[in-house]
C-alpha cells in the first residue's frame, strides 16, 4: 500500500479514482435515482436510514409500509441501481482524495494513510451487501403488505449498515480531518491546500448525513 503511494504515477492514478468517483456519482443522483426519488419523494428519502437501523422484522415493516403502495417499489428501484452505484461514487471520490492526502504525510501519518485510504472502499462494500439485505425485506413488502419477513435480514442489515456507518463517517473522517491539519504544517502548494478543501467538504457533507437522519429513527 506504501509502495502505491510512492510511485510516480500516484498523483495521477489517484485523481482519476477520485474524477471516476465523482462521475459514478453523478451518475447515480442524476440519472439512475430520479425516476425513483419522484415516485417516493425526495424528502422522504432520509426517512431510508431507518430502514437500514430497524434491526427487526416488525420496524422493518413499519418503515416500509408508512410509504405510500405506489412509492414501496420505488424504494427497490433506489436500493438497486441507484445506491449501488451511489456506494462505488462516493468510495472512490473519497478513496482518490484521500491517496492524494496521504501521499503528502511523512512518518507515521503516511504509514496510517496508506491503510486509511482504503476505508471508503470498505463502507462502499459493505454499503452494497447492506443493499441486497434491504432490496429483499423491502420488495415482498411492496407485493404484499401482510409477507413475513425472515428475522434474519433487517438483522444483518443492521449490522452491515452499522460497520459502513462507523467506517465512512467515524474512521474515515477521523483520519482525513485529522490529515488535513497535519498535512497543512507540510505542504501549502495551491494543489495541496485544493485537495484539502475537496477532501473536508466531501467528509463534512459525509459525516453530516448521519447526524441529521439517524436520531430521527430512535
Amino acid at each position: 500500500m506504501q509502495a502505491l503511494l510512492r510511485t510516480p504515477r500516484a498523483p495521477l492514478t489517484f485523481s482519476l479514482m477520485a474524477v471516476f468517483g465523482v462521475i459514478v456519482f453523478g451518475l447515480a443522483v442524476g440519472v439512475l435515482m430520479q425516476p425513483a426519488v419522484q415516485i417516493v419523494g425526495m424528502e422522504r428519502t432520509s426517512e431510508l436510514v431507518c430502514l437500514q437501523l430497524a434491526f427487526t422484522p416488525e420496524r422493518a415493516a413499519e418503515v416500509v409500509l408508512a410509504f405510500p403502495v405506489e412509492a414501496r417499489m420505488g424504494i427497490a428501484q433506489l436500493l438497486v441501481p441507484g445506491d449501488l452505484a451511489l456506494a462505488w461514487g462516493y468510495g472512490f471520490l473519497l478513496a482518490g482524495l484521500m491517496g492524494l492526502l496521504a501521499m503528502r504525510l511523512t512518518g507515521a501519518w503516511f504509514r496510517v494513510g496508506a491503510v486509511a485510504m482504503w476505508i471508503p472502499l470498505l463502507a462502499s462494500t459493505f454499503d452494497c451487501i447492506e443493499n441486497a439485505f434491504l432490496y429483499a425485506i423491502v420488495v415482498p413488502l411492496a407485493e404484499n403488505p401482510d409477507a413475513v419477513i425472515a428475522a434474519v435480514l433487517p438483522l444483518m442489515a443492521g449490522i452491515v449498515s452499522t460497520i459502513k456507518w462507523v467506517a465512512l463517517c467515524g474512521l474515515t473522517p477521523a483520519f482525513g480531518f485529522a490529515g488535513i491539519a497535519k498535512g497543512m504544517t507540510i505542504d501549502r502548494s495551491g494543489t495541496a491546500l485544493l485537495i484539502y478543501a475537496l477532501l473536508f467538504v466531501t467528509l463534512f457533507s459525509m459525516v453530516m448525513k448521519p447526524i441529521q437522519d439517524i436520531p430521527a429513527c430512535f
